[in-house]
């Protein structure tokens, strides 16, 4: 019985070592940069209806890549717009990102958001969406979000990106 309670309480003490007691800041960057690059995963809940997907952004000033997964790879959009025009897998779209997502899957994605929530760890309730960032990470020094809420204030979308990668290109 000694020896079972001296095991438990070495186990203990160990478990207590791997801690890290160093919280991670977060520390936001005051600039949006120029050009940078993000993806992960969202979770998209529209009542009872839920759809996983992941996605790639590539940002430039206010030009953007998009490219969505479905789960497990099994199918890929490709999106490009610039200020100009709104493409999709190579179409021209008489439509802006919001409408053409709207009517193909029932959502969309405030991707006019992202930069800000990002880069300066915005949190807000406008343009009908609450964001609410509830956890962060450090991706080469600096720390950015890993978790973020979107909730529509009107329309039954609540939206959960799983961030995995940030970097700012130069």
């Amino acid at each position: 019985m000694k020896w079972m309670a001296i095991l438990l309480f070495g186990w203990f003490l160990q478990g207590c070592a791997t801690l890290d007691g160093k919280p991670i800041k977060p520390a936001p960057s005051l600039a949006i940069p120029t050009q940078w690059q993000a993806q992960g995963r969202a979770g998209v809940s529209m009542g009872k209806r839920n759809q996983n997907i992941g996605f790639v952004i590539n940002a430039k000033n206010q030009d953007y890549t998009l490219k969505l997964s479905a789960t497990l790879g099994l199918g890929q959009i490709n999106i490009k717009s610039n200020t100009q025009s709104l493409w999709v897998d190579g179409k021209i779209i008489e439509s802006n990102l919001e409408q053409w997502m709207s009517d193909e899957f029932g959502w969309y994605f405030p991707i006019q958001k992202l930069a800000p929530i990002l880069f300066q760890h915005k949190q807000s309730v406008d343009d009908g969406w609450q964001v609410k960032i509830t956890s962060y990470q450090q991706i080469n020094g600096v720390s950015y979000p890993r978790i973020v809420h979107l909730n529509h204030l009107t329309k039954a979308i609540k939206i959960k990106l799983l961030i995995s990668e940030v970097n700012e290109l130069k």
